[in-house]
């Protein structure tokens, strides 16, 4: 029993590490510019622009942002039922994460808001992000 419960928690740290250790980045639709520019130059775009976005949260403005930013870590639902095989009621109250992608820090959504305009501006497409 001892055993297992020390693989289970070996297994969440290592999950949590191998989220923690690789910075998410956008994902480019391929459009001409993006074809125009090839995958190293884009690459070198997307860079340049995580950079600026870094920069800028460390701001006045990028400050303020980050604390108005409303994080979504956690979503709640109460659900009420009807037991379908005889007259049982449920009643059931969950707390869970939900959309993995709503679950973003103030900083991280402002993050990604900057350098997805950073790189409209450049003339590319952001199609989505991936960690």
């Amino acid at each position: 029993m001892k055993m297992t419960k020390l693989f289970i928690l070996s297994l969440i740290l290592l999950a949590a590490y191998s989220c923690a250790s690789k910075p998410s980045r956008p994902s480019l639709y391929p459009n001409q510019i993006a074809k125009d520019r090839g995958p190293e130059n884009s690459q070198k775009d997307i860079d340049e622009c995580l950079s600026e976005a870094n920069n800028y949260l460390k701001t006045p403005e990028g400050e303020k942002l980050q604390k108005s930013a409303n994080p979504s870590s956690v979503s709640t639902s109460i659900g009420f039922g009807l037991g379908g095989m005889g007259s049982g009621v449920g009643l059931g109250f969950g707390v869970g994460g939900g959309d993995r992608g709503n679950r973003l820090s103030g900083e991280e959504q402002v993050r990604r808001n900057f350098t997805n305009q950073c790189l409209v501006n450049k003339g590319y497409q952001v199609v989505g992000w991936e960690n």
